[in-house]
């Protein structure tokens, strides 16, 4: 919204400067995305008087003239402008002038004849729109002094964003409204022509939701011409074009109060009568911008006896346009419903400042004060002469009633920080034109029309706290009630654990809490299990969503399922969510658990020249989760659990202090075939409240060791009921001085015989206080030893 400081100037008085102004209105709310100075931009420029003035003696339309600009000689410049002549006191750009846009003044020749500097007109000097001849200036100076600061306006544009909830905003009224409650300054409201409400004109209202109120003002005598030149001046200011006296008006009424108006030629309507309905089938229209547009059921349109006249709240038609010998017009100011304008724009794929508003709600009971204030205009410009009589329907009667919000005193001020009574409430939110009722600790207000975005005490809340200042807000130590409340730990850690799996590639899915009857046949869940019992609902929105979701894992696969025709090269998504447990005997509300659930499918990383791509498997599974578990400092234990499902496969439960955290394992296919994927599909779930019981300690940093690790490889052959973790426990128990164990070779073959394998670990040993030495590590690896076959029968692997 492009707004004109001295256009605001007639409504609030402004001491600041711009600059100052656009600071204080950000600060206020209002976003002043720019500062535009439209004062004349030239330098170089001179009062000068013509003295004589000839014919070029070359050119027919150019003139050779004389003109004192105070030098001891006249200078000798060559003019173009049909007004110019003897006499006259015009502007003078002598040579090395700086005028509009840079251009730079010099002496020249033009046809033979010397020109030593150039008269100017308004748009050389970017004062004005007239280029058809020189300034006749009507100044007291003398000859030769510096015009400069004084041509023009010397006006400043303040480029405001309007958000869409504020279409107050969207007019020089409101701007100023608002400056004058930042500034304790007093409102002065435009002039208007007081007009009588009679039921003199027949109007007619198709569904009161797409009209809510429909006015119309009658003016007489009209005489089409140019409006004034300072209504010109400040419709330019705000990037509108004059056009005529009275679409001048229209326009002049939109952009000082936001309302949109649209003027008819009377004589052109067809009957006495006026109205609003939807398109039909097929029916036509060519509007003012000569298109010729097909309306149907879609389009709310103004009609007449014949047919549309107009767009509703978009733009009206050219047949009834007022035009040059237009006599009698009738003035629409109307509130047309912001989703049937909205509709109307998209369907014809037009937008105008009109509709602009229109899709904001505009003020349903400013109508009238729209007319009055035109009609004042009209007559003071002398095109027309209002009558004192209107028509107005009020189609939405609930449109037009009085919201009233109770501000209760005491939660405002916990709210704020703030030790405010009832009436500093009041006197506040009075600056903003809000009448206010006030008792001992509440404050009633009463909603203006033009500020339908106050809904809620909150809302109320928001503009005391504007009003009051940001910067006078209490500490957080003055606020009651814990406004501002910290973040949980649990949440707090949830979203580490999101962020921390963000940064490994994963991209978290969202997916309803709700399930369909038929995963649980999908899933191929046993008899016996849980999940096969979710809590269902009485009365389910649809099918697909009938039961409370036992598992995070059904809907990840329907993401999966909907994003197979991408082609996604790699999948990895996570979910945290809650899942509901079925009722335990005695217990009236389900098991509300928060579960993480992760998946791999398809490659485990792209292509690349260096390397091939490969499908993933268990293993990158297990070592995101394993990774997770070190991130969330939780201690486990691997633990394998056959499957129930028809075909071979293995679930992992992830033990810890005798609770499973967390399961791994692979989908197995013919749950896979359910949902129509065809890619392995691996998973892990942890449960984050068990997660949240046993880990998440506090890390605790220590000195790094100055001295150097020694390594080891060591290869043990086990029984194959003896796991990796088994062996790894035992060493990690032993083993002193250990600080890594990785291992890096597995192998299962006939030289080891049948039901046996070997494990090849590397082992990293360091001292806290000295340089291990080949007999202290020895003696470690035999410890272990001894433990290893003590403990799990397994044996030093020896090379034959």
């Amino acid at each position: 919204m492009k707004v004109s400081i001295n256009w605001l100037k007639k409504y609030v008085d402004i001491e600041e400067s711009p600059e100052i102004l656009a600071s204080d209105l950000t600060m206020f709310g209002l976003n002043v995305e720019g500062v535009e100075d439209l004062s004349a931009d030239y330098s170089g420029v001179v009062f000068g008087k013509v003295v004589e003035c000839e014919k070029h003696p070359a050119a027919d339309k150019l003139s050779v003239c004389k003109v004192d600009v105070g030098g001891h000689t006249l200078l000798n410049i060559v003019c173009g402008a049909p007004n110019v002549r003897p006499g006259l006191s015009v502007a003078v750009a002598v040579d090395g002038a700086i005028l509009k846009d840079g251009f730079k003044i010099k002496k020249t020749k033009l046809r033979g004849e010397i020109s030593e500097g150039m008269i100017c007109s308004e748009t050389e000097l970017g004062i004005g729109t007239d280029s058809g001849g020189i300034i006749e200036l009507e100044l007291e100076l003398d000859a030769g002094d510096d015009l400069t600061g004084l041509l023009g306006d010397n006006d400043v544009i303040l480029d405001i964003e309007v958000t869409p909830n504020r279409p107050d905003q969207l007019s020089h009224l409101g701007i100023a409204r608002e400056i004058a409650a930042l500034y304790k300054r007093d409102l002065r409201e435009p002039e208007c022509f007081p007009l009588k409400i009679e039921d003199v004109y027949e109007i007619d209202i198709e569904d009161p939701e797409d009209c809510h109120r429909f006015s119309v003002a009658f003016i007489d005598d009209v005489t089409i011409g140019e409006s004034p030149e300072w209504m010109q001046k400040l419709l330019l200011s705000a990037g509108v074009k004059p056009i005529s006296n009275i679409v001048d008006v229209t326009n002049f009424i939109l952009m000082e109060l936001g309302q949109p108006l649209h003027a008819y030629d009377r004589d052109r309507l067809e009957g006495e009568s006026i109205g609003v309905r939807m398109g039909r089938e097929n029916e036509m229209i060519t509007t003012l911008d000569e298109t010729e547009r097909k309306i149907g059921p879609d389009v709310l349109v103004i009609k007449d006896q014949n047919g549309p006249v107009g767009i509703a709240g978009i733009m009206g038609g050219a047949d009834t346009e007022v035009g040059e010998k237009t006599s009698r017009i009738l003035l629409e100011s109307a509130a047309f419903g912001p989703r049937t304008i909205r509709r109307s724009s998209q369907r014809l794929k037009l937008d105008t400042e009109a509709s602009y508003r229109f899709e904001r709600e505009s003020d349903v009971s400013g109508t009238v004060t729209a007319l009055e204030r035109a009609c004042w205009l009209i007559r003071e410009i002398n095109a027309g002469t209002p009558r004192i009589i209107c028509r107005d329907l009020v189609a939405k009667p609930d449109a037009l009633k009085e919201m009233k919000i109770t501000l209760r005193v005491g939660q405002a001020n916990r709210l704020m920080g703030t030790h405010l009574d009832g009436d500093d409430l009041s006197s506040l939110l009075g600056r903003l034109s809000l009448d206010c009722e006030v008792s001992e600790k509440e404050v009633i207000v009463t909603v203006p029309g033009f500020r339908r975005d106050l809904k809620e005490e909150v809302d109320i809340i928001e503009e005391v706290a504007r009003l009051y200042g940001y910067e006078n807000i209490g500490r957080e130590e003055d606020l009651r009630g814990n406004v501002f409340s910290k973040i949980s730990t649990v949440d707090r850690r949830n979203e580490e654990v999101r962020t921390f799996l963000a940064s490994r590639g994963f991209a978290e899915v969202i997916t309803s809490s709700f399930m369909d009857m038929e995963d649980i046949d999908r899933m191929r869940w046993s008899e016996s299990d849980f999940r096969r019992n979710p809590i269902r609902l009485e009365n389910p929105l649809s099918a697909q969503q009938s039961a409370m979701r036992t598992s995070l894992i059904p809907g990840m696969l329907r993401v999966i399922s909907r994003n197979a025709p991408v082609e996604q090269e790699s999948i990895r998504i996570f979910e945290m969510g809650k899942v509901f447990l079925p009722l335990n005997s005695g217990e009236s509300l389900p098991d509300e658990q928060i579960h993480l659930t992760a998946i791999l499918s398809r490659n485990a990383v792209p292509s690349q020249w260096i390397d091939r791509s490969r499908e993933v498997d268990y293993f990158d599974i297990k070592g995101e989760l394993e990774c997770l578990l070190d991130r969330c400092a939780v201690r486990s234990e691997l633990q394998i659990q056959r499957s129930k499902a028809e075909e071979p496969s293995y679930i992992y439960n992830w033990l810890t202090k005798g609770k499973i955290i967390a399961i791994s394992g692979v989908i197995p296919s013919k749950v896979l075939k359910n949902y129509e994927i065809e890619s392995p599909v691996y998973f892990f779930t942890a449960v984050m409240d068990v997660m949240h019981g046993v880990g998440f300690e506090e890390p605790r940093y220590s000195k790094p060791s100055p001295y150097p690790q020694v390594k080891r490889d060591l290869c043990v052959v086990a029984q194959e009921r003896v796991t990796f973790a088994d062996i790894r426990r035992v060493i990690e128990k032993r083993a002193k001085f250990l600080e890594s164990i990785r291992l890096f070779d597995y192998y299962r073959g006939e030289t080891l015989g049948e039901g046996r394998r070997s494990y090849t670990f590397s082992l990293g040993f360091r001292s806290r206080d000295n340089t291990l030495d080949d007999a202290a590590v020895d003696k470690v690896i035999q410890k272990v030893l001894n433990s290893l076959q003590r403990e799990l029968q397994v044996t030093l692997r020896r090379m034959e």
